[in-house]
């Protein structure tokens, strides 16, 4: 009887230590009109809760791009960028006055998306190239950062945020689903899932003013830049209605469907960009 006991408390140990094997998939991006409220939160430590590999292992598995894994869908078919421009294309209207430059990232996706980030470019490709030294942009990373920075700064939205939305949606750079590195569509706008590749943009810089556009159609009512409309971004006109979300939980369900966890893995994100 003994031996039975010591047995039966043995196995009782052992199934409690187990955990699932089977890795979460990207979402596929849709817009929908429906509406959340985001509770209040406190501001936690900047301090990144887990190793800079360790969010890339994190974001590759979500993305079905794990040891041995291939993408959840690749297209049959891929869209060829024209040679990127040396130079940035010139912008209508000024930047978006806000309260100030900031780097606060709170918890619970509740970090605000409007706002000035009071990082750099250059920080932002150098915690992208640490964890993924080779990315497959048809730029330099230093090149697509630059781009971040300055139309999130016009369009009023945190660059930090849409830069770690980016490397959510493409696997730090790396690809393997259905949006294919020649399309510059960094956030997977149109990828709505079953192998649709989604939109493709003709140059980086016009890939990356899509996504801030595409974003300002979900945080503003109206949109604070003449650039940011229905030309810059195809499906602008198809987040109804405009200025649904305030904070990056806002994008859960919207942005990526069912999306739940998406706007926290995004803050996971930015929260190791701003760590010291």
């Amino acid at each position: 009887m003994a031996i039975l006991i010591t047995l039966a408390t043995a196995a009782a140990i052992v199934s409690g230590c187990g955990e699932s094997a089977a890795a979460p998939v990207r979402a596929p991006h849709v817009e929908t009109a429906s509406v959340s409220s985001a509770p209040s939160a406190a501001k936690t430590t900047l301090a990144p809760t887990a190793s800079t590999q360790s969010l890339h292992a994190r974001v590759m598995a979500e993305q079905g791009r794990g040891a041995g894994a291939a993408g959840e869908h690749r297209p049959t078919t891929t869209t060829s960028a024209a040679n990127e421009p040396t130079t940035v294309t010139t912008s209508v209207g000024p930047p978006v006055e806000q309260d100030g430059p900031t780097s606060t990232v709170l918890a619970g996706g509740q970090t605000s998306l409007k706002g000035t980030w009071s990082g750099t470019a250059e920080r932002l490709a150098s915690y992208l190239l640490g964890v993924s030294p080779s990315p497959r942009f048809t730029v330099t990373a230093s090149v697509l950062a630059e781009y971040y920075v300055r139309y999130c700064a016009e369009a009023g939205l945190r660059a930090d945020l849409l830069w770690a939305q980016m490397i959510h949606e493409t696997g730090y750079g790396m690809y393997g689903g259905d949006v294919m590195p020649e399309q510059n569509n960094y956030a997977g706008i149109g990828a709505t899932g079953g192998g649709a590749p989604g939109l493709a943009f003709p140059t980086a810089e016009a890939g990356v003013m899509a996504q801030v556009a595409h974003m300002v159609a979900y945080v503003y009512p109206s949109s604070p830049v003449a650039w940011a409309n229905a030309t810059t971004d195809p499906r602008f006109d198809s987040v109804s209605p405009h200025g649904v979300a305030s904070v990056l939980s806002d994008l859960d369900g919207r942005w990526a469907v069912p999306g739940t966890g998406y706007g926290e893995s995004i803050e996971t994100i930015a929260r190791a960009i701003n760590a010291d």
